[in-house]
């Protein structure tokens, strides 16, 4: 071949001299038997694949011009001479044993023809894969160039991989800003097992960060990186069209997958290396599986179809290529396209995705707005009722009280024609009576019917006592605003009315006998009524009499125990007063 002309690198693609053994001397006759076109692999030709081949070149050079040859990183062990001298190597031979021990360091070599025509022997020995010979075409070219494209190609690589990785990362993030979708993990998985085949084709990015990894585990990253795409991209597509998928053939491809990547982490690289012929079957049919389902998503005129279909057949082109490219079968260009066409695949998605958050977007804010819309229209019409219900309950409030009233007006009268025992009984009748009517005086007064200040209460309650018993001396105290439900606020008032009835019954003289009230807050929305009127009530208390003026059950001591169960309260009895802890609530 003529090499007397480069400006460019020169790819040696095309006939070598082949000998299936070793041959010491270039001129061998040997050499001359037969030839064979590069790239190729050559197992073919051999009985032993452990055996070590000989290929040999003549070049046209020009003396003393210095040059560069890079072999592609043929898949074995191999040895360059160039003029009879030894200018570089990769790996070691075993040549007793055949067993070759592979190193993952491919050089680009330097050397400097001393003469017109520059002799090229190169010694290939394998026994660790499942072929020998080139996947890709040795090149040569001036000094330095192909140093530069090495340059520019790992740059590259490097850039692809940042732009994969970091693709990864976020489709994974968007994926825990919202699990609902599955497809974002998916496919952020698939970029990141991408990112690392990487770093495993083409320069082999990788051993510049891992110098020491061997060719045993370098050929394990590239494949199981390989291998896991798949199954993880078959979990993005049933993610992304699960109207169109099918369960069943997923599962399929799933377990063919694992099948494969097991024999990838257990089996040994001559095994695991050989069932990339049958991966590829299985590659190409996924491939028409997801070309029906873009198909079908054509049809049914999803949003991004025709972008996911034109990207997915530029990613499946450079699929097919590389398939093709390794096997030596067709090549359109001398490299492996797959990461990038996964580029062009990667933004198309990154397009369709961000389409389909931002009509979910627009989908939720469309929801949201009517929501809005139609929780103001129920707020406003709780809000009518709200306020018929409380005209509604002060109306009975104020006619309750006048109903009250009116009993009490009777009371009155019955009085004037009962003896004295029964005018007693008659004003502690209407002293209860009126506890529960002043409640009612107190809920027409304020602008909430569902709750009352406990402490403005007992005053207008103890107004209508004072009207009842001019007599009776009462001190209230009370530092700050207490509330209490109406319910609770009634029990309360028959409760304090009933242990003013009995202290007017038992008081040897009232004028003497002052009663002192306090009302407090305490802690846990709790308050406690204080009681003191100057008697010891623990005994009365344990007793709870059944019977009193009336000579009904339920009044007395045992009346002021149940409306303080009633209320949830605790009542507690010491020697100089009484305690009721009761619940309080907050102002409505």
């Amino acid at each position: 071949m003529d090499a007397t002309r480069l400006d460019q690198p020169l790819s040696l693609r095309g006939e070598w001299s082949f000998a299936p053994h070793i041959v010491n001397q270039f001129d061998d006759p040997i050499l001359d038997k037969t030839v064979v076109k590069i790239p190729e692999y050559i197992e073919k030709h051999l009985i032993d694949p452990h055996q070590i081949v000989t290929f040999a070149l003549l070049l046209k050079t020009v003396p003393n011009q210095p040059l560069s040859i890079n072999l592609k990183q043929p898949y074995t062990v191999w040895k360059l001479y160039i003029d009879g001298k030894l200018i570089g190597s990769s790996g070691t031979f075993h040549p007793k044993s055949g067993l070759h021990k592979a190193s993952p360091s491919y050089p680009i070599l330097q050397f400097t023809p001393t003469s017109e025509h520059t002799e090229l022997l190169l010694y290939l020995g394998n026994s660790e894969h499942r072929h020998i010979g080139f996947y890709g075409t040795p090149l040569i070219a001036p000094a330095g160039v192909l140093e530069q494209i090495h340059t520019d190609g790992t740059v590259i690589e490097k850039i692809v991989f940042v732009m994969l990785t970091l693709f990864g990362i976020y489709h994974i993030g968007i994926f825990l800003a919202w699990r609902k979708d599955q497809a974002p993990l998916w496919f952020g998985v698939v970029c990141l097992s991408l990112a690392i085949r990487t770093t495993t084709t083409g320069e082999k990015i990788i051993l510049e960060y891992f110098p020491d990894l061997s060719w045993e585990m370098l050929n394990r990253f590239e494949y199981a990186s390989g291998y896991l795409a798949l199954p993880f991209f078959i979990k993005y597509i049933g993610a992304l069209y699960a109207k169109h998928s099918f369960k069943r053939v997923e599962q399929f491809y799933m377990v063919v997958s694992i099948i494969f990547i097991a024999l990838v982490l257990f089996s040994s690289t001559l095994i695991f290396t050989a069932s990339l012929a049958y991966y590829n079957i299985v590659v190409i049919t996924f491939i028409l599986y997801v070309v029906w389902i873009l198909v079908q998503s054509l049809r049914t005129d999803e949003e991004g179809s025709i972008l996911a279909f034109s990207a997915f057949m530029i990613f499946s082109f450079t699929v097919l290529h590389d398939l093709l490219f390794f096997e030596n079968i067709l090549v359109f260009l001398p490299m492996d396209l797959m990461p990038y066409g996964f580029i062009i695949y990667l933004l198309a998605q990154a397009i369709i995705l961000l389409l389909r958050y931002s009509n979910a977007f627009h989908l939720i804010e469309h929801h949201t707005n009517q929501l809005e819309t139609i929780v103001a229209e129920r707020t406003n019409d709780l809000s009518e009722l709200l306020k018929q219900r409380e005209l509604l309950l002060r109306e009975l409030t104020h006619r309750v009280k006048n109903n009250l009233q009116f009993v009490i007006g009777l009371l009155w009268i019955q009085q004037k024609e009962a003896n004295s025992e029964m005018k007693k009984s008659l004003k502690i009748l209407e002293s209860q009576i009126q506890s529960i009517a002043t409640l009612h005086e107190s809920l027409c007064l304020q602008n909430a019917v569902s709750t009352i200040e406990i402490h403005e209460y007992i005053e207008r309650l103890l107004l209508s006592l004072n009207r009842l018993y001019p007599d009776l001396n009462i001190l209230l105290e009370s530092h700050e605003p207490i509330f209490v439900h109406t319910d609770s606020a009634i029990s309360l008032g028959l409760i304090f009315n009933e242990l003013i009835t009995n202290h007017i019954k038992y008081a040897i003289s009232l004028q003497t006998s002052p009663i002192h009230i306090i009302i407090n807050k305490a802690i846990d929305e709790k308050a406690i009524f204080y009681y003191n009127d100057g008697y010891d009530h623990r005994e009365a208390f344990q007793k709870i009499q059944n019977t009193n003026s009336f000579a009904l059950p339920k009044l007395g001591w045992e009346m002021i125990k149940e409306f303080a169960k009633r209320i949830n309260s605790e009542m507690i009895v010491y020697q100089d007063h009484i305690e009721l802890h009761f619940l309080t609530c907050e102002k409505h």
